[in-house]
């Protein structure tokens, strides 16, 4: 889970929560449009403190698009215009709309966001014409040669999952494998992909850790008729319920 794409997106949490790579981005060459180009800055809220981000904007006649990266994963442009000198941007952090409103100065964008209730202020600056070297991605833990649960194991495997956050569900997907006592894997949603860590499996409950670069998301639960169900908190700010179902 993200979380960056469980808690980007746990707000885009998810949502904006949301460790995926954040993927490059080309220069526009049309060096003399006002607004179309590459833009790098932060977005901030009180819940989710900085957040870096880069914007990849295409201006058509004032009809903008492109895309949003953050550390969770990338969310499209679906709607923006750009008129005297006003930008305002719709996109989509996973299934939920978010929007920003901004003015032009100079070579930077200054304005206001709003994402699933919530909200802040950012500022972009145009970043310099020069090529983006990909970041090479992490390879979390996962489970190796697809193994099967047995009795004894009723964990390894992938898992269908849910968490409720604020009025949102947000979808994703465990893959588990447990050694003993340790549990270690990766969980996957639209905000990007997290490795599993301080994962454990003892007296039929499960704990275990996303580390994302907003915070950490601990879960914890247990399995009930087949159905892991439990507990998150997101970096002590935000909390819900979570569940998963074997596929």
């Amino acid at each position: 889970m993200q979380f960056r794409r469980l808690a980007v997106s746990l707000v885009a949490l998810l949502a904006m929560a949301l460790a995926a790579a954040a993927s490059p981005m080309k220069q526009d060459k049309k060096t003399s449009d006002p607004v179309a180009g590459q833009y790098e800055g932060t977005a901030k809220s009180e819940a989710l403190g900085d957040i870096p981000i880069k914007v990849d904007l295409k201006n058509n006649n004032g009809k903008l698009s492109g895309s949003i990266d953050t550390p969770q994963g990338a969310a499209p442009i679906t709607d923006g215009t750009f008129a005297d000198g006003k930008v305002t941007l719709k996109f989509d952090a996973g299934g939920n709309e978010g929007t920003v409103t901004a003015q032009m100065k100079d070579d930077k964008i200054v304005g206001t966001w709003t994402l699933a209730g919530q909200n802040g202020t950012l500022e972009l600056k145009r970043a310099a014409m020069m090529a983006a070297k990909p970041a090479a991605p992490s390879t979390p833990a996962a489970p190796a040669g697809g193994a099967k649960s047995s009795a004894k194991d009723p964990l390894t495997g992938e898992w269908d999952g849910t968490a409720e956050v604020q009025g949102m569900t947000v979808p994703f997907t465990l893959k588990l494998a447990v050694d003993g006592e340790k549990v270690t894997g990766e969980s996957t949603s639209a905000q990007g992909t997290a490795a599993v860590s301080k994962g454990t499996w003892a007296a039929e409950k499960l704990a275990f850790t996303l580390e994302t670069p907003n915070g950490n998301i601990t879960f914890t639960g247990g399995l009930k008729a087949g159905k892991l169900e439990g507990d998150f908190d997101f970096a002590g700010q935000m909390q819900g319920k979570w569940s998963a179902t074997k596929k």
